[in-house]
């Protein structure tokens, strides 16, 4: 095992871009951690593209899918946006076919959000693959390492948590 020392790369940042020129010392888990939330982010953009969305929408179908029907007022919650402008997103979603609004079981004048059958199953059939594919990496570890993985990544979550809840 390599000890801490030995894994510390220094990145340094253009001064032209910062200013000045500034050292960021991380290890090199930490700069793959980030490489993997940049190319989540490449990957959400060529997605909206491929479904002539754009990134506010693809947000919202992505919270409806992942969380279920819900109201414009919550989505808009979820997404930090005014309810005017959510407004305007489920619009757009739902000419484009991709959500439907339906009647709220317990408020009958509310209404939910829900993705449609087809937007699902194109959504399956996007992401499906490359989620078996990152799910599939960790056959080549066994229980002990998969469970250092997960502690590792918790505490990455928890860090995050932490810091947006400050």
């Amino acid at each position: 095992m390599q000890n801490t020392a030995s894994m510390v790369r220094t990145v340094e940042k253009d001064s032209a871009e910062f200013g000045d020129t500034y050292r960021f010392v991380l290890r090199p888990q930490t700069q793959l951690v980030q490489r993997i939330i940049e190319l989540n982010k490449q990957f959400e953009l060529a997605t909206a593209r491929d479904l002539a969305m754009n990134s506010t929408d693809m947000a919202a179908l992505g919270e409806i899918m992942m969380s279920g029907p819900q109201s414009p007022t919550e989505l808009a919650r979820r997404l930090q946006i005014s309810t005017a402008a959510v407004t305007t997103v489920v619009d757009r979603l739902e000419l484009a076919g991709h959500v439907t609004r339906e009647s709220h079981p317990t408020d009958r004048r509310g209404i939910l959000v829900a993705p449609t059958p087809a937007s699902i199953e194109r959504a399956l059939a996007t992401l499906m693959p490359v989620a078996q594919a990152i799910d599939s990496a960790l056959d080549q570890f066994d229980e002990t390492e998969c469970a250092t993985i997960a502690r590792y990544l918790e505490t990455i979550i928890q860090q995050q948590e932490k810091t947006l809840a400050e």
